[in-house]
């Protein structure tokens, strides 16, 4: 059996094979993921990493008028601190008037105590349609 290793060289090989080495380079660090710097969407639920489920943690960014993550999973009483970046008012307005809502900041960090009881809990910003989200305690 003969092992030999092989090195891609810039220097010995001409424009042309770089032409042809530089796509499959491309194509071969997207087809592996790349800089293996992803982290899972969902890395607190490891039945469930990459998405299509909240978010597990308690912590909410609001920031280019989103909220970041919008959707995320708490346990029952778990406090969320809402963390304003833009430097505009934002509000956090919860849907069922028993959790206490946030009245309009511009920076900084707010919390809210969640409910023991479980269930989806959708807020919103009174200032900003498109940002919506989602707490679920369970």
């Amino acid at each position: 059996m003969f092992a030999r290793t092989f090195s891609l060289n810039p220097r010995r090989l001409g424009p042309s094979s770089l032409r042809f080495v530089s796509p499959l380079a491309i194509a071969l660090a997207v087809a592996c993921g790349g800089g293996g710097g992803d982290t899972p969407t969902n890395p607190g639920n490891p039945g469930n990493p990459g998405g299509g489920g909240p978010t597990v943690t308690t912590s909410v960014n609001l920031q280019g008028s989103l909220f970041n993550p919008a959707d995320i999973q708490v346990s029952p009483g778990a406090t969320v601190t809402f963390t304003n970046l833009d430097g505009i008012p934002h509000t956090v307005t919860f849907d069922n008037t028993n959790i206490t809502s946030i009245d309009s900041y511009s920076t900084g960090a707010k919390t809210v105590t969640m409910p023991t009881a479980t269930g989806t809990y959708p807020f919103h910003c009174q200032f900003h349609g498109n940002m919506k989200g989602t707490v679920v305690v369970k």
